[in-house]
């Protein structure tokens, strides 16, 4: 193998038959299954260009179902309270780092991770909802102190370099349904086409209490255009 550097830094390995990207071997920068003058070209241009670490890239977890204000016959709010992540991708994902901002607060165990389509359940009080969660569910507990607004606030979702990549601003009118506001059900998102953050993606719950560390009961029943 031969390398064209430059300070230090490896610019491109020369190795035919090597495999990346689109390209059917290395240096064939353009796609055309040859290494060629337009290829040495294209590097040359580049040549001597400062490169940098790429930025972090984390998976798309989504928050999905929250029961922000449970009805009197379920129990007290500080008992059954609970928000819900759930994972669109078909493998698992470590939670280390990744943590819930601005309603309540609450940073993931570095062990604690969320499978494949599956979900992780973060409760007010995890030894109440653990009679109802599924056996062997992913689960946590936020600062017992801390409560979801009966009547709205926002719900941070932060990846593990502190971004916000997700926001839902849930209410209990303006658009949002107004059922899981204490009459019973939880408050869920229906489909992954759905935009998350939006009022008209979510709907109350056909159950009691929702559905904590399964799929939703309305989920895909939308029709995401």
């Amino acid at each position: 193998m031969r390398r064209i550097e430059r300070k230090g830094l490896a610019i491109l390995p020369l190795l035919a038959g090597a495999h990346i990207g689109i390209a059917q071997c290395t240096g064939d920068l353009n796609g055309d299954n040859g290494v060629d003058l337009q290829d040495l070209l294209t590097l040359l241009v580049h040549y001597g260009n400062e490169c940098t670490d790429a930025p972090d890239a984390f998976p798309t977890l989504h928050i999905s179902e929250i029961h922000y204000n449970p009805h009197s016959s379920q129990g007290n709010d500080s008992d059954w309270e609970f928000l819900e992540l759930y994972n669109p991708s078909s493998q698992g994902v470590a939670l280390a780092g990744w943590k819930l901002s601005e309603a309540i607060t609450f940073s993931f165990d570095p062990e604690d991770s969320i499978p494949a389509f599956g979900f992780f359940t973060v409760a007010r009080n995890l030894d109440t909802l653990m009679t109802v969660l599924p056996s062997g569910a992913a689960s946590g507990q936020w600062n017992s102190g801390e409560g979801l607004n009966n009547t709205g606030e926002t719900i941070e979702l932060r990846s593990p370099d502190n971004q916000v990549v997700q926001s839902i601003p849930y209410e209990d009118d303006d658009g949002w349904v107004a059922q899981p506001d204490g009459q019973g059900p939880s408050l869920e998102w229906m489909d992954t086409g759905l935009d998350n953050a939006a009022a008209d993606a979510w709907t109350f719950s056909l159950v009691l209490g929702g559905t904590p560390g399964a799929p939703n009961s309305m989920w895909g029943l939308s029709d995401p255009e």
